[in-house]
């Protein structure tokens, strides 16, 4: 018997969890997400049940907008209900750190998988499986007249049952303006310039849902070859590539089928009224031949326990993580007591002009709000 196995003794949706980190036993790091957060395995003391925290530092930018910026993606997150986006439960702020309470997604994000478990990549089905899941995300977003903005292998997570979920919704763009849809919309380009589509990266003009299906196209690459065509080139050098030529290849001996490349192609044409709607994608041969979440699980998280003998395993020893095994100690009122034990994401905070690190103001310092 697994440490996951079975359904939960309640629906996540029906707990009330509360803002008090101290109801919360950090069990294990899970890894980075999105860049700038980090999930931990986590007990809610008072119910008992295994949850992800979703921590992300309040204080790592000088820039109040990032506040802002990180708000927005709590709100933007509660607007997408559907099975492939992950939910936020409950978000609280906690001495300028904020906390999302989520689904235990184990395997952590594609991008981590890749780095720890998977050098070369994903095998060709175990894309096509996930690209699958992300595409009925996507598709459920632009139906309802969102573009995520931001898809990647790192805002793509794998549960320890094989489903996929994705999140990073910090720069979602919503095709409405004043109560009415748009065809198009401006957004300026994030830390994300690799995966961005050219007419985002221009700024000449607006840009609509098809600046989604150039970033799966890149995404696709970065499952398959644990790397983007733009690996390690400078932002600059990105920038004058995507305004003036074809997406490069990646250089890697590795070799897929026809279908994969017609599918990366199509994602890929420079003009955004010749790529394929995510709707068309569903219906590509590569897509169509996907297996099911249990190849996902079957290829990707049982590798991963077969690699480790922790906190993958699914043996008995994992049931008693915890409980027998000596417990983290409980979040304290400092950083390190907070993480003891642990890995925290970075927490040295940029200084400012002024040579300070910015303060929350007291505005902040409140729930966000749960969904429900």
């Amino acid at each position: 018997m697994s440490f996951f196995s079975g359904a939960h003794k309640k629906s996540l949706e029906s707990i009330r969890f509360t803002n008090n980190i101290k109801d919360y036993d950090l069990i294990s790091d899970i890894g980075g997400v999105d860049d700038i957060s980090f999930l931990y395995l986590a007990k809610f003391i008072p119910s008992g049940e295994v949850v992800a925290l979703k921590y992300t530092d309040l204080t790592i930018s000088p820039d109040y907008e990032f506040v802002d910026e990180l708000i927005r993606s709590v709100h933007n997150t509660k607007m997408c209900r559907h099975p492939n986006v992950l939910p936020y439960f409950h978000t609280f702020v906690e001495n300028e750190r904020l906390w999302s309470v989520t689904y235990p997604i184990k395997a952590g994000t594609c991008r981590g998988i890749l780095k720890d478990h998977f050098n070369t990549g994903f095998s060709e089905s175990v894309v096509a499986a996930i690209l699958k899941e992300v595409l009925k995300a996507i598709q459920y977003m632009h139906q309802n007249k969102m573009i995520h903005n931001d898809i990647r292998a790192n805002n793509i997570l794998i549960d320890h049952h094989g489903k996929v979920r994705i999140t990073g919704l910090r720069q979602m763009v919503h095709l409405s303006r004043n109560g009415e849809y748009v065809q198009s919309v401006f957004s300026l380009v994030g830390d994300n310039i690799e995966w961005a589509a050219p007419e985002v990266i221009t700024q000449k003009a607006n840009f609509d849902e098809q600046a989604d299906v150039y970033s799966l196209g890149i995404t696709a690459l970065e499952l398959a070859y644990n790397k983007t065509p733009f690996d390690d080139w400078p932002p600059l050098k990105v920038l004058l590539c995507k305004l003036e030529y074809d997406c490069p290849a990646v250089a890697s001996e590795k070799v897929l089928s026809k279908n994969f490349y017609r599918f990366v192609q199509a994602c890929l044409v420079k003009d955004p009224n010749g790529r394929p709607t995510v709707q068309n994608l569903l219906e590509f041969p590569f897509i169509k031949q996907a297996k099911g979440i249990g190849y996902i699980e079957s290829h990707v998280v049982r590798r991963m326990a077969d690699s480790q003998a922790s906190p993958m395993s699914e043996s008995a020893e994992m049931l008693d993580v915890a409980t027998n095994v000596k417990t983290i100690e409980k979040v304290g009122e400092n950083m390190n007591d907070s993480f003891n034990g642990l890995n925290p994401p970075p927490t040295q905070a940029p200084v400012s002009a002024n040579g300070n690190s910015p303060r929350l103001d007291a505005q902040y310092s409140h729930e966000i709000g749960t969904a429900r």
